[in-house]
């Protein structure tokens, strides 16, 4: 049986200014555009897990949509 799969990343915010600026991240899901060295990753459905004061996003290969080359 196969564990969770390993994040690729995280993206880790503020719970109350994520709250403020987005709405509570509970039962919602979101799109992620990352950039890096000129490529960029875009990954969809990605839920939340709050940790105390923190909302934790992790990104992973199943989330992955598209990846291309920034211009």
């Amino acid at each position: 049986m196969q564990g969770p799969p390993e994040p690729d990343g995280q993206i880790i915010y503020d719970f109350a200014e994520f709250c403020r600026d987005y709405c509570h991240p509970t039962g919602m899901s979101f799109t992620f555009e990352v950039s890096n060295k000129a490529v960029v990753y875009v990954y969809t459905d990605v839920t939340g897990e709050i940790f105390g004061d923190k909302v934790v996003f992790d990104l992973n290969r199943e989330n992955l949509v598209d990846v291309c080359k920034a211009h």
